[in-house]
């Protein structure tokens, strides 16, 4: 088995971890470190504690004597390395039972081990029982001396002095070799050379207490010449404080002045801005004009992209200056006149018939009457062939003019010529409609869009914005300098002169530095110096150490006369 670490809460030990490498551990430390509590906990760690002993009047029992100081519960931890399996063994308390709760399992799976128990653990990982291993593998300071028996010494004082023996020679012989052996065995058990290895210690104690107290000598002197450094490194930075204050109030003056002068040139330009509109009316106002000018630059374009109104065109000359209705009933009523006037007349046979009629009465009747109705007859029926020649003659003449007066227009076009002039008439004059009411409501428009860019161009609204933008500019101007003087004039510290004249050249960071080093060389130092007080006082006293160192000599030199009595 290879012991790795330790974890233990048990007597001084709170929480600590004892780490162990692989081959011969040794351990060093003053008095009252913890070695023998260390030795303690693994006992108790592999075989348990005894809970039924009882503390008496001169010895206290495991169980309170290696109760954690913090008040905290007795538990630990104990990583080991047996038969090539990494093992974690724990111990906690139950309730008042201290160590009463045992595990045991391999360390990197978590599975627990069976045949490891709270009463067998020491036993099945060392092969013996614990009084075994107390007595031959684990052997403590308490067990190395011999005690020393009183009868044995008055037996051996009545010897030298009188020389009376009691029982046979050889007895007597043995006698004597074991209180030989007693006083010196091997040169390493006895009285003689315990005595004599108290003397070494005692002497060794001694010269580490003279070389401790040389030792705490020197760091105090160190201390003192790096108490009287820190204090040179001090002054000096408070010279650098002080010129870094100076610095400090000149850039907290001027920084004064500059919102002074911020604030006067804030108030120039709240005053030129005092009877101005408010902003957001000069910006809704410029951005009304920008807005009215694109529109009317779009109107104005527009207009020019108008279309022209449409031209009269050339209309038949018979129907000029007629509206449609009327070029229409024109054309009708024309052909009705031209279809009728352009008819021939029925051939006049009444005024052939009358005129043969009267030449017959007057060749037939020879009567006067008779020749003279035959003459009349005659001539009624020249008048009336007359009559209807002159009526014919009318007729054509009418007709000619009605197709002289639409020439070239054949008479079955007519009243189409009509209808066509007069949808030609409509359209071009809605077209022409049209084209006027476009023109004037683009006027109207135009007139309305600039009596508004009349009213707003009556203020100079850039200027307002100009002033506007002025004032901000110097409300921002103002809100900086005034911060950064509040900043200045609340991290403004006063810092006195230096105590004595400076003659360091090191900067702030150097000084810093320096400083730091210092104080942790003075830690460094102090911790040294009271670790070696801590193991000092720890230790008897130069006197006391001198006087046990020559109480042990001459115990020695009576040893050493016993034995050569012996």
């Amino acid at each position: 088995m290879r012991i790795r670490s330790m974890t233990a809460t048990f007597g001084k030990l709170e929480n600590a971890v004892l780490s162990l490498e692989p081959g011969l551990n040794v351990l060093e430390g003053p008095n009252e470190w913890g070695k023998s509590t260390w030795c303690a906990f693994l006992t108790a760690m592999l075989y348990g504690i005894d809970t039924r002993s009882h503390s008496t009047k001169t010895v206290l029992a495991d169980k309170e004597r290696y109760a954690p100081w913090s008040g905290s519960p007795m538990e630990g931890r104990l990583e080991v390395t047996w038969k090539g399996r990494n093992i974690t063994i724990e111990r906690r308390s139950r309730g008042r039972i201290p160590f009463g709760v045992f595990r045991a399992y391999e360390t990197e799976t978590g599975l627990e081990l069976p045949e490891l128990t709270a009463a067998n653990c020491g036993q099945v990982l060392l092969g013996v029982e614990k009084s075994v291993f107390l007595r031959s593998s684990f052997l403590r300071m308490s067990d190395l001396p011999v005690t020393q028996d009183e009868a044995l010494r008055r037996r051996l004082n009545a010897l030298v002095t009188t020389g009376e023996e009691s029982g046979p020679a050889e007895a007597l012989a043995q006698k004597l070799r074991e209180l030989k052996n007693r006083c010196r065995l091997n040169r390493s058990t006895g009285l003689l050379p315990q005595a004599q290895a108290k003397c070494r210690e005692l002497e060794e104690n001694l010269s580490e207490l003279l070389s401790l107290r040389d030792q705490a000598q020197r760091q105090k002197q160190r201390l003192e010449e790096l108490e009287q450094h820190r204090a040179l490194l001090e002054n000096h930075r408070a010279a650098l404080e002080f010129e870094a204050a100076q610095d400090y109030n000149q850039k907290l003056s001027q920084a004064q002045t500059a919102q002074a002068q911020a604030r006067q040139a804030l108030s120039l330009r709240e005053a030129a801005c005092k009877n101005h509109p408010p902003l957001e009316d000069v910006e809704q106002a410029l951005v009304r004009l920008e807005q009215l000018r694109d529109t009317r630059q779009a109107l104005l374009l527009e207009q020019q992209m108008l279309s022209p109104a449409p031209e009269n065109w050339a209309p038949p000359a018979v129907f000029r200056d007629l509206e449609p209705e009327q070029a229409l009933a024109q054309a009708e009523s024309d052909d009705m006149n031209y279809r009728k006037n352009s008819r021939k007349g029925p051939f006049p046979w009444y005024w052939l018939l009358l005129s043969l009629f009267g030449i017959a009465v007057a060749l037939l009747i020879p009567q006067w009457f008779a020749k003279a109705l035959g003459a009349a007859a005659v001539l009624a029926g020249f008048v009336l062939f007359a009559v209807s020649q002159s009526r014919n003659r009318k007729r054509q003449h009418t007709a000619q003019a009605l197709l002289d007066r639409y020439a070239p227009l054949p008479p079955d076009q007519w009243i189409s010529a009509a209808r066509s002039y007069g949808e030609k008439l409509t359209r071009l004059r809605d077209a022409q409609n049209r084209c006027r009411e476009d023109r004037e409501a683009l006027n109207t428009r135009l007139a309305v869009l600039n009596r508004e860019l009349e009213s707003l161009s009556v203020r100079d609204w850039a200027a307002y914005r100009q002033d506007y933008a002025l004032l901000s500019e110097a409300s921002r101007d103002y809100r900086r300098a005034a911060e950064l003087a509040q900043a200045l004039e609340s991290a403004h510290r006063e810092s006195d002169a230096p105590a004595f004249p400076d003659t360091m050249t090191y900067s702030a960071q150097e000084t810093a530095r320096l400083l730091s080093d210092c104080a942790q060389q003075q830690r460094q130092l102090q911790l040294k110096l009271g670790t070696a007080l801590g193991r000092m006082e720890a230790m008897d006293t130069e006197d006391s150490l001198r006087h046990q160192l020559e109480t042990e000599q001459n115990r020695v030199q009576e040893l050493e006369d016993t034995c050569a009595a012996l």
